[in-house]
């Protein structure tokens, strides 16, 4: 007898149509967020209803295929710009605060900022001033702006970083993905004024998705085609494996004759017992975390699934579909327990997720 899988479908909540699906949506502490795109320099401020609070050109379009990230304090006072050539931090109203010039990052290369997980420390990486010098890890005091340590990288423009506030209020994973070819983890730490990196090896090749509510553990994705793991924190010890052949093998809901579904990069805790991942054909699937079996799927409203032949044509003929293709384009789950879409059509949306995930 198979494990009982529930389809859960979701009513759109809210949505906001733009003219173009941001790069970066910030979650502010009040509910709110913050946009920006690709080749529009402005910044877009909502509330937690989408109503506009402000809209300003602060240059934090993508430059030389670099993107600007955005990131916010857990406070919610101030923000920090990340781009080509300067990191900015400003207060939420858009002024300017503190800034840091450094040599331009290759295409495709770069580092947002990152506050710590009670907003005093503010972690990046910029590109080492000439190609005998690695990059270079900072760790500033975010209420004086004053330089603390700094840690000279493994990479010389060679990895693009993000970065993921942990528990340990003094320390942060980095991800350091080299495209397709690599991605490595490093724990990096300050403790008595000074910063230590250590190299993940067991995370080697995967991709961050988030800490369980608890703290005691994170979850991460592969970077190819393999299966999801689970790490203990902060010892960072290997707690749990889903293989892929595992978590798709009574999956027959899409159908192909082709390549089969996979994880598409992200994987999110929900809440300590359940885990989200969205897939390459569209889909978000749940999974418990203590049996590991998939559960069930969350169904949007207003996100098609549709199957493709051969040719890529749309088909309904089971015995010509070959692959599969979803409307979501990314997917986030905000702390106000909502489920965040970014759509093909360019719309922001929301859904309320049922009171047994919540």
């Amino acid at each position: 007898m198979g494990n009982i899988f529930t389809q859960i479908p979701l009513n759109i909540h809210q949505r906001l149509a733009l003219e173009a699906n941001p790069i970066c949506i910030t979650e502010l502490a009040d509910g709110g967020y913050l946009l920006n795109f690709n080749k529009d320099p402005h910044v877009i401020r909502l509330d937690s209803s989408f109503n506009q609070i402000w809209k300003k050109d602060l240059q934090a379009q993508t430059i030389n295929y670099v993107n600007c990230m955005i990131t916010a304090s857990p406070d919610g006072k101030m923000m920090a710009l990340s781009g080509n050539e300067t990191i900015r931090i400003l207060d939420l109203d858009a002024n300017l605060l503190w800034a840091f010039s450094h040599e331009p990052w290759g295409k495709f290369l770069g580092s947002p900022c990152a506050f710590s997980s009670d907003g005093q420390l503010i972690w990046f990486i910029v590109p080492g001033s000439s190609t005998l010098e690695n990059d270079i890890l900072y760790t500033v005091s975010a209420c004086d702006y004053k330089i603390i340590d700094t840690w000279m990288m493994d990479g010389n423009q060679d990895y693009n970083y993000m970065f993921y506030p942990t528990p340990d209020n003094y320390a942060m994973i980095v991800e350091a993905a080299a495209g397709q070819d690599a991605s490595l983890f490093y724990r990096v730490r300050l403790e008595d004024g000074k910063i230590s990196c250590e190299e993940l090896s067991e995370c080697h090749d995967r991709i961050m998705g988030s800490f369980s509510p608890d703290g005691k553990e994170f979850v991460t994705a592969p970077h190819h085609e393999d299966g999801i793991e689970l790490f203990s924190f902060p010892e960072i010890r290997k707690t749990a494996i889903l293989e892929r052949d595992e978590l798709f093998a009574e999956r027959n809901e899409y159908p192909t004759t082709d390549d089969g579904d996979n994880v598409e990069y992200v994987v999110l805790y929900v809440n300590d017992k359940t885990l989200l991942t969205f897939t390459r054909f569209g889909r978000l699937l749940l999974i418990d975390r203590e049996s590991l079996n998939c559960t069930g799927e969350l169904m949007p409203e207003g996100c098609e699934i549709r199957a493709y032949d051969m040719a890529g044509r749309p088909t309904t003929k089971s015995n010509e579909v070959i692959d599969y293709a979803g409307e979501i384009v990314t997917v986030a789950l905000t702390k106000q327990h909502q489920l965040l879409l970014t759509h093909n059509s360019g719309e922001v949306r929301t859904y309320h997720l049922p009171e047994t995930l919540c």
